[in-house]
């Protein structure tokens, strides 16, 4: 009987010897095959991941609100659908300064996006009063006139970062990047 044992535990490992032997044959290429498989996984996993970032900074996004103060109607009304449809911003346009004081309330409003030349009052008249009623709201300034802002930004407003301030024109790639740094998105 224990003969027999022997015997029939050779046999098992010739077997199993047959099977790691035909298995290593018929899958020669085993791993460039997994590599493959996990590479993609990766890939897929990378995907995946970014489109959940994004999906993530459009809901930051669309609690974030923005007034905007543009004089002529056709840019007001460009930047508005630009940050809208292309950020998922909600911004309210305005292209009087004093429609849009009279609008603004503290607290609302994560960006002021003003631009320096409107009539009745100048951009930089606005941010004044805005900024007695709400210290903390960031203000960026609009202008075509790079020049002339600056040499009035540091006479009157030298404390102003010159990070926030838009230069037109302007493609509406960039002005998505800046308002997303200004917003920190």
């Amino acid at each position: 009987m224990y003969s027999g044992a022997s015997n029939n535990l050779e046999e098992q490992e010739q077997k199993q010897n047959i099977v790691r032997h035909h298995h290593f044959i018929a899958h020669k290429n085993y791993d460039k095959t997994i590599m493959k498989k996990v590479s993609s996984f990766s890939t897929v996993q990378q995907q995946n991941q970014n489109q959940l970032e994004e999906h993530i900074d459009n809901i930051s996004a669309k609690n974030k609100r923005i007034m905007l103060v543009e004089d002529e109607a056709d840019i007001a009304m460009t930047f508005k659908i630009v940050l809208e449809s292309g950020v998922g911003l909600k911004v309210d346009s305005f292209t009087e300064p004093f429609a849009a004081l009279n609008n603004f309330k503290s607290g609302l409003y994560d960006l002021i996006m003003i631009d320096i030349v409107l009539p009745n009052m100048n951009g930089f008249e606005l941010y004044s009063r805005i900024r007695r009623l709400d210290e903390k709201v960031k203000v960026c300034f609009i202008t075509a006139s790079e020049m002339y802002c600056e040499e009035i930004r540091k006479e009157v407003y030298p404390e102003l970062d010159t990070n926030y301030f838009i230069i037109k024109p302007i493609s509406n790639e960039e002005l998505i990047s800046q308002v997303k740094n200004m917003l920190e998105l």
